[in-house]
């Protein structure tokens, strides 16, 4: 998997396969950690992110199990039995999925969406209540086919972090 992959798209379906760059910003020193890696995705619930930098890093749904290992920190969650990384992993699905309006059901979140470059769609999520841990907004961008581009995470703790799509 390390080649670059390209979208595989099928018709009706919302899998597919690309690049992504990362960049996660630290609020508090605004130092920023820069990423890369592949993600693949098949519907419902199968996300695959795969780092080619830093290497061997990866953060995998494989339906309601969490799997990463960022940087040498490794976790296994089955996230049915933790409503936080629950509403997360939901949140990320959705996301991915297009589903934004489930996003702002179940996160109880303002959810504003405008017109987006070349066709596509700008979606703001704001969390209502403010929660000591999890995500606080986000903020997705879509093609005008509907497929995600751009995917920012606000966490409580002040952490910020975009993923850019290409497919």
């Amino acid at each position: 998997m390390m080649a670059l992959l390209a979208m595989a798209f099928t018709a009706g379906a919302q899998d597919f396969e690309a690049t992504f760059k990362q960049a996660k910003t630290l609020k508090v020193s605004g130092k920023v950690i820069k990423s890369e890696g592949e993600i693949t995705y098949t519907a419902p619930d199968q996300l695959a992110m795969l780092y080619t930098n830093p290497e061997g890093d990866y953060f995998i749904i494989d339906g309601s199990q969490v799997r990463m290992d960022l940087r040498g920190v490794a976790v296994d969650v089955n996230s049915d039995g933790n409503k936080l990384i629950q509403s997360q992993r939901n949140a990320i699905l959705y996301s991915v999925a297009g589903k934004y309006e489930d996003i702002a059901k179940e996160m109880d979140a303002d959810c504003t969406v405008t017109a987006g470059k070349n066709g596509g769609k700008h979606v703001v999520l704001k969390m209502r209540k403010g929660l000591p841990k999890g995500y606080t907004g986000m903020e997705l961008d879509y093609n005008k086919q509907g497929k995600l581009t751009r995917m920012v995470l606000e966490e409580a703790g002040g952490i910020s972090t975009e993923y850019i799509i290409n497919y």
